[in-house]
């Protein structure tokens, strides 16, 4: 009998090519059934264990882990320092994860629901496969595949099943919708997002982007941040954002803009740079070029006006960013999520051309495209506007079958798009996921999925390390038996695989073919960071470093281009229908452990307090701690935070923090499905954004929402980790030793020792 490398993983923890000897040997059929039980038995608890490298796919933009292995089950989840993209950094996230692979309420079988609004019942795989079949047989022309986005093989296995039966494909995310793709097109002329050199970099200017926290790779950022700060200067970084996160706090400059004019506040800076001569002739020409109208209404008296942050502030930073080079100026998050985002981010990723950062050392560098002719190196979510369009095409019946995976689109979006009873009026919608979640209640077919822990894939890091980057995603554990011993804790299959299978083999016959044929194709152009005499031994190379690399292949800078100006002012939503309260402008942040609410069924990450309010298992709202005070606001206060499109309850969070007039709530909870921690938890505060739009791109300006709070008249503790305890003038004492800075203490004491003792003592 065949023993493949999960098989022979479960019982000795051993490596690949261990298994094809140990096969050979010829094992006794009945070994060959332990399968990485929940209570093993104490003869096959043998203390080894195996690492094994893989990408984390859904959870990360492309980072390399290790994951440790023992007696076939995963234990932790730790950074690859093999990998170019986090080298061996890791975050919060990564061993939440885990607990998807053992969750008590994963998915274990097929479900599927006889009626719209009936109840999920258990079915075989035979049944689901032949049910699945019959929507496709039905959904010819009229199908839809929605997932988050991907830029491994599975994206492209998603986008030619779409294909084949006439449908779409389309990306969801919540978050980034095309606002910062499209600005670094325009300005940088860049397909791909591009690379900031923040390690090599003397000043660091970052608008809206919680780089350190939520944004992009932060395990990368991370990287990249400490050898920032190790450099002999130490670096200065600015950050600009109307709350104080885990970037803002870093900070050794925090500017806190009106939400909207994040736009102003950069092309301020450049008013300053150019009007003081801080920058070359030829770099102010490249940036008079990409600006149409020039400079004209953005003096710092201007600009400190619209923004509200004092003349004096915005001077500094200019100063600072243009005489302290190699300097890097980018944005994201917040900052590009407004009627306006295409003009923030143009006008801040336009900084870098005053400062010959385009290209440069320390500055910005153009990643390459894919190693691959049919994979994307860059995936974003579609623009809100698609999908106000595609929803009303499912409202008015005209969409046979949805298949959707990765995402919770009933979550995810806000009310004003009516998203419940666009499902409903779908006949078939087919859902694919590890626990129960929002969009589920309203599936057909329910189909358990094997996470990437479970499964081959491929993955391209975005933004990339500025050379061209594959991981890959490999299976490092097998099914896990139930703590009684009759079943699997989910008898899952991977949507790449099913959706292979429901194509009849048409463009591959499985996930792991694919993937092998990939890095066959890898092996034949005789380059990168793996060299080996077959494709097998090339294979084997690939997995034990989890991933392929070209050092050599660079990314060719693009032809700069132009701010876009079809919209310089934010707009914002009405609140006068909204009742009694105070008005607030909303400012929705991502979460550090639950993300965008995909990981609040673990435990691990409900628990994992915010760095900057030490909260947890609760949605909070930060308010500014003086406003508060004159509002009568306190600590637990539970709030009612109403916008035009519905209202939420958060407990009042006061602190310094946060500008006055922005009310700041975390994103991932509010769930009314996902396992028994992320049930009825706190509030989604993505069902109340308004839909406005960026004129540009469409994509949802989700920071563009005015709401109105009021106390609802009751209190609850909120469960945080920090102290209570009230700051206190210190009384100064007598000092033994004045110390100055750059000074040693046998220095200081040559210095001043005697002479400041004296002067303490002498008599007047």
């Amino acid at each position: 009998m065949k023993l493949n490398r999960r098989e022979f993983l479960t019982l000795t923890g051993k490596t690949t090519a261990g298994a094809v000897i140990f096969a050979a040997c010829g094992l006794p059929e009945r070994e060959l059934i332990v399968q990485s039980p929940v209570d093993l038995p104490e003869d096959l608890v043998r203390g080894e264990d195996a690492w094994y490298a893989t990408s984390m796919g859904d959870f990360t933009n492309g980072d390399g882990v290790l994951v440790r292995v023992m007696e076939g089950r995963a234990k932790k989840i730790e950074g690859n320092p093999d990998h170019p993209v986090n080298r061996g950094k890791s975050t919060a996230r990564y061993d939440s994860v885990l607990q998807l692979l053992y969750h008590p309420d994963r998915i274990s079988d097929p479900m599927r629901r006889f009626s719209k609004g009936g109840n999920l019942v258990d079915i075989s795989w035979r049944q689901a496969e032949a049910q699945f079949q019959d929507a496709l047989v039905n959904a010819n022309g009229s199908l839809t595949v929605v997932t988050n986005p991907l830029r491994g093989h599975l994206g492209s296995v998603a986008s030619k099943f779409a294909a084949k039966f006439n449908g779409r494909h389309m990306s969801f995310d919540p978050i980034e919708q095309g606002v910062l793709h499209g600005a670094v097109k325009s300005v940088l002329g860049q397909d791909q997002l591009p690379t900031f050199d923040i390690a090599n970099a003397s000043t660091v200017l970052s608008f809206g982007a919680d780089w350190l926290g939520t944004w992009g790779s932060p395990a990368q950022f991370g990287v990249k941040y400490g050898e920032f700060r190790s450099q002999g200067n130490r670096g200065y970084l600015i950050h600009a954002d109307p709350r104080m996160s885990l970037t803002a706090a870093a900070a050794d400059l925090w500017l806190a803009p009106k939400p909207g004019t994040e736009g102003d506040l950069a092309l301020g800076i450049a008013s300053v740079i150019v009007k003081e001569g801080l920058a070359s002739v030829a770099n102010i020409a490249a940036f008079n070029a990409a600006l149409p109208g020039g400079l004209s209404g953005y003096s710092v008296a201007e600009v400190a006006g619209k923004t509200e942050i004092p003349a004096a502030r915005i001077e500094k930073a200019a100063r600072h960013f243009a005489g302290n080079t190699p300097a890097v100026a980018f944005g994201g998050g917040s900052a590009g999520a407004h009627t306006n985002g295409s003009f923030n981010l143009g006008a801040i990723y336009s900084l870098n051309l005053l400062v010959g950062a385009v290209g440069a050392r320390g500055g910005v560098t153009a990643n390459p495209g894919s190693a691959f002719e049919d994979i994307s190196a860059s995936a974003t979510g579609a623009s809100f506007e698609s999908w106000e369009a595609e929803l009303a095409q499912w409202r008015a019946g005209n969409v046979e079958t949805v298949i959707i995976r990765g995402v919770d689109i009933v979550y995810g979006m806000p009310n004003s798009v009516a998203v419940r009873e666009a499902l409903d009026n779908v006949p078939n919608v087919i859902t694919f996921g590890a626990v129960l979640d929002d969009t589920m209640a309203f599936a057909d077919l329910v189909l358990p999925e094997l996470t990437f822990l479970e499964t081959w894939g491929t993955d391209i890091p975005e933004p990339g390390p500025g050379y061209q980057v594959v991981g890959i995603q490999q299976p490092v554990v097998g099914p896990t038996v139930t703590q009684d011993e009759t079943g699997l804790i989910s008898n899952a299959r991977g949507f790449g695989d099913m959706l292979l299978a429901m194509a009849g083999g048409s463009f591959g016959s499985s996930m792991e073919r694919i993937v092998m044929d990939a890095v066959s194709e890898l092996h034949d152009t005789g380059r990168g960071s793996v060299s080996a005499s077959s494709s097998a031994l090339f294979m084997n190379g690939v997995l034990q470093r989890g991933g392929w690399w070209d050092t050599g292949e660079k990314g060719a800078q693009g032809t700069a281009g132009r701010i876009s100006t079809t919209t310089k002012s934010a707009g914002y939503s009405d609140t006068n229908a909204l009742g009694t309260g105070e008005d607030f402008h909303l400012v929705p942040f991502v979460s550090n452990s639950l993300f965008d609410g995909r990981l609040a069924a673990t435990p691990w990450a409900q628990q994992t307090p915010d760095p900057i309010s030490s909260a947890s298992w609760s949605t909070w709202a930060e308010i500014n701690s003086q406003q508060a005070k004159e509002l009568g606001i306190r600590q637990g206060d539970v709030l009612l935070i109403r916008s035009t499109s519905g209202e939420i309850e958060a407990l009042a969070y006061p602190h310094p923090g946060i500008r006055p007039g922005v009310i700041g709530v975390p994103i991932g909870q509010g769930h009314a499905e996902g396992g028994r921690w992320a049930e009825g938890r706190g509030s989604n505060v993505l069902s109340i954004l308004v839909d406005k739009k960026d004129s540009e791109t469409g994509a949802l300006a989700w920071a563009a929402t005015r709401v109105r709070v009021q106390r609802a008249g009751r209190r609850v503790k909120v469960p945080k980790y920090e102290g209570e305890v009230e700051a206190r003038a210190a009384e100064p004492g007598v000092p033994i030793l004045v110390v100055g800075p750059g000074e040693t203490a046998e220095q200081a004491e040559k210095a001043n020792h005697h002479e400041y003792q004296g002067s303490l003592f002498k008599d007047d």
